[in-house]
């Protein structure tokens, strides 16, 4: 790996595809006052000693293991599913921890939109492979494609500094308006812009032909346009956005993880595996797919604690259904695998 060394964040730059509002529809009194009451408690959550707000995280997270039946049991599918058969308490222990990761990364990022744009490179240590290197060198537009690992939105914070903009974030605003529009503004203020999950793919190519990055986090299950491909083992709904612009565009694909750190505030970036369109372009969009999530999968098993568990990654798909990748990988014809190795 390549230590990366500190660098200032970037002059604005032009923006190839305009600003536009990532937005829900619920504008009632409901939603304002829920997001009062969200901003309140996240405003008294950020000024709690580390000590005080690791105990509230780790309650609330029990509870939400114990409340959340649904979640929590596929959790336990989803577990049982990655990483085999489990100890009971073990499992259970990883349950909570993906509710208390979401909790976790709720509060760790209302801490860091608060830094100033000037001094959050410092709370980054980055490593970059050969591979991403050449993409910063060569200002190739590129697909940053990421999972719920760690905290998966400080790498926005990061990534003007690093010499990836104009950047773009792919995001699905929550229903509340009011929510919506804090979101968008304090993401934002790192220098990145958000754009919604519809219509995304729309504008892509403009971002791409303009040397600029786009960012997905894709390892939850997706609806729509989505490809039965297996992830952990198992089918899965996944999403095709990545595998399609490769083909399309040309432009390489980057997986990335955003590690939380033993401190407070500091991270562990690391953009490593890269897929180029000059080895992947013709190979079919199922076959990309699987290898992205190839690399999910070994992103996901280095850091178990840090992922968030609970969510339904299996809802509505077959138990035992092999598809064309999943044969080319067993015989070693999709690159990556451990057969082709």
């Amino acid at each position: 790996m390549v230590e990366e060394s500190s660098s200032a964040a970037p002059a604005e730059c032009e923006w190839p595809v305009p600003w536009q509002p990532v937005w829900g529809e619920a504008d009632g009194f409901g939603s304002r006052a829920a997001t009062w009451a969200v901003r309140a408690v996240l405003a008294v959550a950020t000024r709690l000693p580390e000590r005080v707000l690791g105990l509230l995280l780790r309650t609330l997270a029990a509870l939400g293991a114990r409340c959340g039946r649904r979640r929590s049991r596929a959790a336990r599918e989803f577990l049982r599913q990655a990483l085999g058969e489990l100890p009971e308490r073990e499992r259970e222990r990883l349950v909570r921890r993906g509710w208390l990761q979401l909790l976790r990364v709720t509060v760790d990022t209302e801490r860091l939109v608060r830094v100033p744009r000037a001094r959050l490179r410092q709370h980054f240590e980055v490593r970059l492979s050969e591979d991403a290197r050449r993409v910063l060198d060569e200002r190739r537009g590129c697909v940053l494609v990421s999972g719920h690992v760690g905290n998966w939105e400080a790498a926005f914070a990061v990534l003007p500094a690093l010499g990836f903009h104009p950047a773009y974030g792919v995001a699905k605003p929550p229903k509340n308006k009011f929510l919506a529009q804090a979101l968008q503004a304090s993401r934002e203020g790192w220098g990145v812009r958000v754009l919604s999950r519809k219509g995304a793919m729309a504008d892509a190519p403009l971002i791409l032909k303009a040397g600029g990055t786009l960012g997905l986090v894709v390892d939850q299950r997706t609806s729509g346009r989505a490809l039965l491909v297996p992830f952990f083992g198992r089918l899965a709904r996944c999403e095709r956005a990545p595998a399609v612009l490769l083909k399309r565009q040309r432009v390489p694909v980057v997986l990335l993880a955003c590690r939380m750190g033993a401190a407070p505030l500091s991270y562990e970036l690391e953009l490593s595996e890269v897929l180029w369109p000059e080895e992947w372009a013709r190979r079919e969009v199922e076959e990309i797919v699987l290898r992205i999530n190839q690399g999910l999968e070994r992103m996901i098993r280095a850091d178990p604690d840090q992922y968030v568990w609970i969510h339904d990654r299996y809802r509505d798909t077959p138990r035992a259904l092999e598809s064309s990748a999943t044969a080319r990988l067993r015989r070693g014809e999709v690159p990556g695998s451990p057969q082709a190795e």
